[in-house]
């Protein structure tokens, strides 16, 4: 499963637009196999750094599908909508593998690292 992390503000006085693109994204991503996990203004901060004031949280079965949205000729035609209404737009990639076989991952580096 790949994890998609949207982080974003919105523009001021394009929420409207914003909101069309919403509208609009939910049946492509259907069409994608593409399940919204959460989605919504952020509510609180416990460390410092960005606060953006959304989060999206998007998992998609496979990295196949993710490009296939991405690439998707009718997500290129509301995208603009997305971008001329959203501004400190983070988005992060992350492939589901789980706390007990990344920390395998990093230790199997940190012995690499070690020789």
């Amino acid at each position: 499963m790949i994890v998609v992390l949207n982080l974003f503000d919105l523009i001021p006085g394009q929420e409207a637009v914003y909101a069309e693109y919403l509208r609009r994204v939910q049946s492509l991503l259907d069409r994608h196999r593409a399940r919204v996990l959460c989605y919504g203004q952020t509510r609180a901060r416990f460390m410092e750094g960005q606060s953006q004031e959304y989060c999206g949280i998007i998992a998609y079965e496979s990295p196949d599908d993710l490009c296939r949205f991405s690439r998707d000729p009718e997500f290129a035609e509301i995208r603009a909508l997305r971008d001329r209404s959203t501004t400190n737009y983070a988005l992060t990639v992350v492939e589901q593998v789980g706390i007990e076989e990344t920390a395998r991952i990093l230790a199997g580096e940190a012995q690499r690292t070690e020789k």
